[in-house]
Order: C-alpha cells, then sequence, then structure tokens
C-alpha cells in the first residue's frame, strides 16, 4: 500500500514549490543555456573583465553562496563603481536573454548586474540615454543569499550579450555575488 513520508514544513513545502518549478517548465520550449566560463568565480576573475573596476571586485570565500570562492563587491568611493564583466556571448537579435545569479547585501546599496547587448562593431546597444537598460539591483534589505534574475530582449541589430557587475558610482556598497547562470530563452 501507500505510505505517506512526512518531512518538517518548511522542507515539504520546498519540495512541493520546487516539484511545481519542475512542473511549470514542462510544455515549454527548453532555454538554451549559455555557458558562461568561471560563472561561481572558483578561479577568482579568470574570464572576466576588470579594467574598468577600480580594484572593488575581490573573490573570497565569505562571498561564496556555493563552492570556495564567490565574488565581493566593495565600493567604498563615494565617485567610483565597480565594474566586472563576463565574456561577450553570441547574440541574436529579437531572442529573450536572462541571467540569473545569487546575491546578497552586505552593508551600503548601489549595485545591480546587467545585460548588456551590443552590435557587430561593439556598440553598446542598451544604455541610460535610450532609456533601455536590462538590470536588477541587488537592495539594501536583500542581507540573506537569494536568486536574482533579470531578462531582456535584444535589440535588432544585436549580435552579443554579456553579464555586466556594477556599483553605481555616487553610491557606497559591499555586496556578494555567485553561480551566474546565462539563458536565451526558446519560447
Amino acid at each position: 500500500g501507500l505510505r505517506w513520508v512526512t518531512f518538517p514544513m518548511k522542507k515539504s513545502l520546498h519540495l512541493a514549490a520546487s516539484l511545481l518549478l519542475a512542473l511549470s517548465s514542462v510544455g515549454f520550449a527548453a532555454d538554451t543555456v549559455i555557458t558562461v566560463p568561471n560563472s561561481g568565480f572558483e578561479q577568482k576573475g579568470e574570464g572576466w573583465k576588470a579594467e574598468q573596476d577600480n580594484g572593488m571586485s575581490t573573490f573570497i570565500a565569505e562571498a561564496a553562496h556555493t563552492g570556495k570562492l564567490g565574488l565581493r563587491v566593495t565600493d567604498a568611493s563615494a565617485t567610483l563603481g565597480s565594474s566586472l564583466a563576463s565574456p561577450r556571448f553570441p547574440a541574436t537579435a529579437g531572442k529573450s536573454y536572462e541571467v540569473r545569479f545569487y546575491g546578497r547585501n552586505v552593508k551600503g546599496a548601489g549595485i545591480a548586474v546587467y545585460l548588456k547587448f551590443y552590435d557587430a562593431a561593439g556598440k553598446l546597444l542598451n544604455t541610460p540615454e535610450l532609456k533601455n537598460q536590462v538590470n536588477v539591483a541587488v537592495r539594501k534589505n536583500d542581507t540573506d543569499w537569494k536568486q536574482f534574475s533579470v531578462a531582456g530582449a535584444a535589440p535588432a541589430t544585436a549580435t552579443q550579450v554579456e553579464i555586466w557587475i556594477h556599483s553605481f558610482s555616487k553610491n557606497e556598497v559591499t555586496a556578494d555575488f555567485d553561480d551566474f547562470v546565462l539563458v536565451q530563452r526558446d519560447s
């Protein structure tokens, strides 16, 4: 016969939510996962570009959500911001792209993860001036690890997409990031 297995309430809710999530994705076209090299910073900053980072991005154990290392951005400047970018990946105009990651705020506020689209000439296609930036902020009250995500459609002339982690120039903030996933939505 059937036996009911009981779990503590929190665990069974989590199980039910996971099952619901798994079921809700059935019947839809699968997302295409784009492999982000060193997506969990286990090789520190290897594969990521930090030219305009102002030395604010470090890779430490305290910032790890999983694994041994994570990214800690420490922006103690009222005039400069951090800048850490993934490699650029091929993008198809009109397709929707989504970045998912784990983040938490340590102190202060004013940091976000962006999806940036570029054309064949390397020109950035989503800017503050065009009011079409694609980003999600890790906010002041996000002090526990949680998964964040943001999605946006590649503009008409887009050929590439990148993930950009940036603390705002006028803000002072410390935040942790780990476990980045980039997907092309096929639905």
